[in-house]
């Protein structure tokens, strides 16, 4: 995400105490910071001593994915603090000698503007004392240092006062937000030292070796190094700028997400082998594996071969955004691996997934009370994206084979992979290149980029009447389902439009129901489709919903009865469908 070059850098130490962490921070983000500033959370873990290396490694592993798992999710908890404050956050683990040394060298290594810890407990006052009196005699040149006192953490625990103090202010913001009352942190500036931070990774700990580097690597390394904890810090650069984020509504609380060492995760699926592999994508493929306590799951892996940069952006900004979504319509994450290559863990669902079950050789098992309870499902998922999440997010690649079928097929959404995250005040975003699925792109998005809500609500639109009819959207002999569906809907012939496999059996009011809300959602303008929550309306109510009642399909009369639907009488032009043939 880029930032302007005014904005500042605030790094900030924080501990294992998700209480004192969100405090702190919560006081950098309302104290400090700016609108368009960044800051950095960081925790460093020590190292330990020399002797017993072999346990040491060991604790330090553990230790490792714990503290992992820890900064994933209290970033959760500052999310609205960071949309109000327009303020954008990143969070970051590393190890070192010592922390105080990793603090310094990462306020170094990214040009930190002000670098940040809490005082000292009582009960840890020494060693506490000892991180601050590092950072405080060592802090990079053009980076100040704050060490907040207990009146400026007003829900710490108590702190004790440094028996000295000294304060430059000459490097120090003076601006409103950095109140008089709140401006006894002590500040210095020094030089900086050669040394480099977070050079290291989990292998690196099972070595056991430490340095005074912080876990540089033996072979020499030319220009700033690249943390590999980036990706950690990944996970929370969603892809719009927080500068213009409002708060959005609180959704259910996100559960802890398991860091899966590589073993676990190639002993599940065997070594990946070919017998367990599921699925595959562009970019990346879905084995099958069985884990210690014997719960199935499912493994997605960037594709090995796959060297594309943006891939591998896409595969980290999935993870950032399932693993803020927690919803029963959504796919259900429990977690992440980072070695030897880039992993996701879902719950293995074990009717597969709708495509299947519309067009796989059990087809015909699907009945129309399951599909409509599918439907119901979907556009409630759907809707917890658009306007229930934390943050409003556009799939961009509704379709049948995205949707998982638990074991009562309730469906839930899945595939974040080109999913993005839209700032409320945006109306839309424009995007290069197209991605997504031919056959459910809005006409918007495919001949100009245009990503909001109405894209999802279209391919939603193709979804239901592939539900509907049981064809898939562009079938075998090139033919367009919204094509073939047109007359008979503008006819209302709803029997004619319905799946074979049902053979007659289904609820025709719900028919109805699915199909007139289909019509209202493959309009070709998109200031005339429904919102979620207005096909909700429609899928629930049909024409007794406050929906049909303001904008009627255009061309019948509300008391025309349910005869017709002739919504699509705002057809897609034919040029456009032509286009779309093109690429078939």
């Amino acid at each position: 995400m880029m930032i302007s070059s005014s904005a500042s850098k605030i790094l900030i130490g924080i501990p294992l105490d998700a209480n004192v962490s969100v405090d702190l921070l919560g006081w950098a983000i309302r104290v400090i910071a700016r609108p368009g500033d960044s800051i950095i959370a960081l925790h460093v873990i020590g190292a330990m001593e020399n002797k017993n290396k072999r346990q040491s490694a060991r604790k330090q592993q553990k230790q490792f994915r714990q503290v992992k798992s820890f900064v994933i999710n209290i970033m959760g908890e500052l999310v609205e603090t960071c949309l109000s404050n327009e303020v954008n956050m990143e969070a970051r683990v590393g190890a070192s000698t010592s922390p105080g040394r990793g603090l310094v060298e990462e306020a170094r290594n990214m040009g930190a503007d002000y670098l940040i810890i809490g005082g000292a407990q009582r009960k840890r006052s020494n060693r506490s004392s000892a991180i601050s009196h590092y950072c405080y005699t060592n802090v990079p040149q053009g980076c100040s240092f704050v060490m907040l006192r207990p009146t400026q953490q007003p829900n710490l625990p108590e702190f004790e006062h440094e028996s000295s103090s000294s304060w430059s202010e000459k490097n120090l913001s003076t601006e409103n937000s950095f109140s008089s009352e709140e401006n006894e942190s002590h500040v210095k500036l020094k030089r900086p030292s050669p040394r480099t931070v977070l050079g290291i990774c989990e292998e690196d700990l099972d070595s056991g070796e430490s340095s005074d580097s912080c876990g540089v690597a033996k072979s020499s390394v030319s220009g700033k190094p690249k943390s590999p904890f980036r990706l950690i810090s990944s996970l929370f650069r969603p892809s719009f700028d927080w500068r213009v984020a409002k708060k959005k509504q609180k959704g259910k609380h996100q559960p802890m997400l398991k860091c899966y060492t590589y073993q676990q995760i190639a002993t599940s699926t065997k070594s990946f082998h070919n017998d367990n592999l599921i699925g595959q994508g562009g970019y990346s493929e879905v084995y099958m594996g069985i884990i210690g306590d014997g719960s199935h799951i499912a493994v997605k892996r960037l594709a090995k071969d796959n060297n594309n940069a943006t891939k591998e952006k896409e595969f980290l900004m999935e993870l950032g955004i399932i693993g803020h979504v927690n919803h029963p319509n959504t796919a259900q994450l429990l977690g992440y691996c980072i070695e030897n290559g880039l992993y996701l863990i879902f719950q293995l669902y074990p009717n597969g997934t709708l495509s299947s079950a519309l067009h796989g050789q059990a087809s015909n098992g699907l009945d129309w009370p399951t599909r409509y309870r599918i439907v119901l499902g979907i556009a409630k998922g759907l809707h917890y994206l658009h306007k229930c999440c934390k943050h409003r997010i556009i799939h961009r690649d509704i379709k049948a084979s995205n949707v998982l079928l638990g074991p009562h097929n309730e469906p839930q959404i899945s595939d974040f992979g080109l999913a993005k995250w839209l700032p409320s005040k945006w109306s839309h975003h424009a995007v290069i290149p197209i991605e997504g699925t031919f056959g459910y792109l809005a006409p918007e998005y495919f001949m100009h980029g245009i990503v909001d809500e109405k894209i999802d609500v279209y391919a939603f639109g193709i979804l239901l009447l592939e539900i509907l009819t049981g064809r898939r959207p562009v079938d075998a002999t090139k033919q367009n389902l919204l094509l073939w569906a047109r007359p008979l809907m503008e006819s209302g012939n709803l029997r004619e439009l319905a799946d074979p496999n049902m053979k007659g059996s289904f609820d025709m009011e719900q028919l109805y129901r699915v199909a007139l809300t289909a019509s209202y959602c493959v309009r070709q303008s998109s200031i005339w489709r429904p919102s979620m929550t207005e096909v909700l309306q429609l899928l629930t109510y049909g024409q007794d919903s406050e929906v049909y009642r303001t904008y009627p399909p255009l061309g019948m009369k509300p008391d025309e009865g349910r005869n017709k639907i002739i919504t699509l009488t705002t057809r897609i032009e034919d040029t456009c469908l032509q286009m779309f043939e093109k690429y078939l």
